[in-house]
């Protein structure tokens, strides 16, 4: 028997690539302009967090807790725009600093603190039970 999360897995991925099909099919995805990047951020997010997020909306624990969803999903978020914004960005620059080593600063410290925050999340959860 598949586990709600997986089905809901599945679902979600299905839906990201019936976007991608879409936009194939209807031509709307050309190389230059912003429908690139808006369906860059739509796929990606079905895909990688679509689940987490439809769940966590849903307040279903299953086998992962809620606020663990959450902060996935938070991370996800931040991660896929710094993302957008290294690849998008070009040569721009906020203030002297340019926008492609902004966006790699915001992912290693985004990753470090989902990673921290994980952790500490998970030591105390072991340390309750």
């Amino acid at each position: 028997m598949v586990s709600r999360d997986t089905l809901v897995h599945i679902v979600s991925v299905t839906i990201g690539l019936l976007v991608l099909a879409l936009v194939e099919y209807t031509g709307i995805g050309p190389e230059t302009g912003p429908a690139p990047v808006a369906v860059f951020l739509l796929f990606y997010g079905l895909v990688l967090g679509g689940a987490h997020f439809y769940l966590a909306l849903r307040g279903e624990d299953g086998l992962i807790p809620v606020e663990a969803r959450w902060r996935y999903v938070a991370t996800l978020v931040v991660l896929l725009a710094a993302g957008a914004a290294i690849f998008y960005g070009g040569g721009r620059a906020i203030a002297t600093i340019p926008l492609e080593s902004l966006g790699y600063i915001v992912l290693v410290v985004t990753l470090a603190a989902y990673l921290v925050t994980e952790s500490v999340s998970g030591y105390r959860a072991s340390r309750q039970g």
